[in-house]
């Protein structure tokens, strides 16, 4: 069986919403996603689907919209009937942003202002064609699904948002874990295999994420996935996080599930999962949207779309350093709260000014480790080393591993501030998340061959 997934699509339609404005620039500036540029890129996305001939099931885990936008979300439909026109089965589940509370829009005269959202209710009519409406199974209170892929596979569409916006539980409720476990239990007497999608990531897509993000993880995360592991489902899709990933958790029984954590089709690198599911393994391949119609200022898409993305670093950076109360503000494009920014902004404020004025070569030297940092990173600013680590965390990209000029030198340097470290963040445990940052020693987090391994029942 093959099949594409997409996720955190985050579609603002801003020609049909007539965006426009000073608030409209700094939103689509100042976020880490490219907004203004959504329709082109889902467009050029769309065109890549339909051209391919030899796969017809796309799966789309969530956040289809920017902030709950009614318009954007019957004009994504809209747009998705062009898969399913062509003969593709398009299964959708929604996340925290199809939901928003105050949907906006902008404008020269209004500024930023609210515009319709849609309830779950209007939800569900909206996208029921996507999978929902030719269930043979569904959870109609959490618009959960269960669809048949093939003679051989099921697909558990798990909406995870029942609580709505952003704060509060992100999980399954008592009455939808009953109904997964019955459908789980159907499935494996009907002696088929299933696969599940849910928006919130099951596993941590980096040590650093579940330290500061543990409240925008899959509720009660480890008890679903043994739940899932030890019944036989073996993988997961998901999306929220915008970092790619690809993760497993182990039983005791010694039954594996992965999850396959999917970055934003409208951020840096905009990756689209290509995969074959067999009876031995998950084959996937990472492929970015190609022709997209919009002015990228004579560059390629994905050189824009990082020189954006690192935009938003430089000033998160630069804030931090310099204007401490703006870096609690902009962090937010970062999923890092402003009750969390508040609580560290302090050391953060005394970390950036050293991250704004340190090269590697002149922390080295005020703080006793000179002889530890490799010659060719003398010159290379602590700055713009944190921003490339944070880029290569939401690419997939954690490549410094021991030995190299760029672990060795950036860990010598932690070391000696890691006293201090433990301190601020009351334990040790920094440290792994740390050296996570540099290195992920997992499976390669964009194109990987998985193994299907013996249930142990």
């Amino acid at each position: 069986m093959k099949f594409y997934q997409i996720t955190d699509l985050h579609y603002y339609p801003a020609r049909e919403l007539k965006a426009d404005g000073k608030e409209w620039i700094y939103r689509s500036t100042y976020d880490q996603k490219c907004i203004a540029e959504s329709e082109a890129i889902l467009d050029a996305t769309i065109e890549m689907l339909l051209s391919d001939n030899e796969i017809s099931i796309i799966l789309i885990t969530g956040d289809n919209v920017c902030d709950g936008e009614r318009v954007g979300h019957l004009s994504l439909a809209k747009k998705l009937r062009k898969l399913t026109d062509a003969g593709k089965k398009v299964y959708i589940i929604t996340g925290t942003h199809d939901l928003h509370p105050e949907p906006k829009g902008y404008s020269k005269e209004k500024g930023e202002y609210v515009v319709d959202g849609c309830s779950r209710e209007e939800l569900e009519k909206i996208y029921g064609d996507f999978g929902y409406n030719e269930a043979i199974a569904k959870h109609p209170e959490t618009f959960s699904y269960v669809s048949q892929l093939d003679d051989n596979t099921r697909l558990l569409a798990l909406n995870d948002d029942g609580i709505g916006w952003e704060d509060g539980f992100h999980g399954y409720f008592d009455d939808q874990l009953n109904w997964i476990k019955s459908q789980i239990d159907d499935c494996r007497k009907a002696g088929q295999k299933m696969i599940a999608i849910t928006h919130h990531p099951l596993l941590a897509p980096s040590p650093i994420y579940e330290f500061y993000c543990k409240n925008q993880m899959l509720g009660d995360n480890e008890k679903i996935a043994k739940l899932f592991a030890d019944n036989g489902i073996q993988f997961v899709f998901t999306g929220h996080t915008h970092m790619q990933n690809i993760n497993y958790f182990d039983t005791k029984k010694g039954n594996r599930v992965y999850d396959i954590n999917t970055a934003s089709l409208i951020g840096y690198p905009s990756p689209i999962r290509k995969m074959e599911l067999t009876d031995k393994e998950l084959i996937i391949k990472t492929l970015h949207p190609q022709n997209i119609k919009y002015d990228f200022c004579s560059k390629s898409y994905l050189a824009y779309s990082r020189d954006h993305f690192d935009f938003m670093l430089k000033d998160i950076v630069d804030s931090a350093a310099n204007d401490i109360d703006r870096f609690v503000e902009v962090a937010e494009c970062f999923s890092l709260h402003k009750e969390q920014s508040e609580k560290i902004k302090l050391p953060i404020h005394i970390l950036g000014k050293l991250l704004d004025t340190l090269t590697f070569k002149k922390a080295g030297i005020v703080l006793g480790c000179k002889s530890k940092i490799a010659p060719r990173m003398y010159k290379v600013k602590l700055a713009d080393f944190i921003i490339t680590l944070v880029r290569n965390i939401y690419s997939g990209q954690e490549l410094y591993a021991p030995g190299t000029a760029e672990y060795d030198s950036f860990m010598a340097i932690y070391q000696r501030l890691a006293p201090i470290a433990h301190k601020i963040f009351k334990g040790s445990e920094i440290d792994d998340v740390i050296k996570g940052v540099l290195y992920d020693d997992g499976y390669p987090d964009n194109d990987a061959v998985l193994e299907v391994k013996e249930f142990i029942n």
